[in-house]
């Protein structure tokens, strides 16, 4: 199993997933100029996912023997299953930032805290489950 986390595969899927949280990242923090925090990152997760499944399908799992339709619900049960992690996680730490008096961009590093969280799961199931070559 380690050899899958020592591949160019890996390298490229930890690159794609940058460029996901990226976009999920920034997206919550337009959208807070409208939501609160919470809801800013419930609608930026699936801003995140979007993007996420575009790269993943297209430069990290383009040799997928499995249909697309198979491809979407795989990855889309994948990122729902983490998504309450990565929700709980922000608001957490968030709270703790606040409560230690680390107001200055708490929201900001809170969330690219929980974005992190489930990385190396969702590399080995995308690999083996949703885009299974």
């Amino acid at each position: 199993m380690i050899k899958y986390f020592l591949s160019r595969q890996f390298f490229l899927f930890f690159l794609v997933g940058l460029s996901a949280v990226f976009f999920n990242w920034t997206s919550r923090i337009f959208l807070s100029q409208w939501l609160d925090f919470s809801t800013a990152v419930f609608v930026a997760y699936f801003v995140g996912m979007f993007v996420a499944f575009i790269l993943n399908r297209n430069l990290v799992f383009p040799n997928s023997i499995k249909s697309l339709n198979s491809q979407i619900l795989s990855f889309i049960a994948t990122n729902l299953f983490f998504f309450p992690f990565v929700w709980f996680a922000s608001i957490e730490i968030n709270e703790l930032l606040i409560y230690n008096n680390f107001l200055q961009y708490n929201e900001e590093i809170s969330h690219a805290i929980a974005l992190s969280f489930p990385m190396m799961a969702t590399f080995l199931i995308y690999k083996i489950i949703a885009f299974k070559e």
